[in-house]
């Protein structure tokens, strides 16, 4: 693999965690207010992606769709499923 054909660095646990954490607990909020929490932690808005798929997989988000609108909620209040 050459220098140009490398995947993108995935940004750093402590900035996902960090990103996670700014979502508001147990309050749905919509996906473009949810990449303005993620750009606020100085991630690119494109993150939001990562952020998200991290964050269901760690049991810490949900996310729904109404009207057609993707909404995302987080559930725990630590970032690794920890109580």
């Amino acid at each position: 693999m050459t220098a140009t054909s490398a995947p993108a660095a995935a940004a750093p646990s402590t900035s996902l965690d960090a990103a996670l954490m700014r979502f508001p607990y147990e309050t749905w909020i919509p996906m473009p207010d949810a990449a303005r929490h993620v750009r606020s932690e100085g991630l690119p808005a494109h993150a939001l992606t990562t952020v998200v798929r991290t964050g269901r997989r760690r049991g810490v988000l949900l996310v729904r769709r109404e009207a057609g609108a993707a909404e995302v909620k987080r559930v725990l209040p630590q970032p690794h499923g920890r109580t």
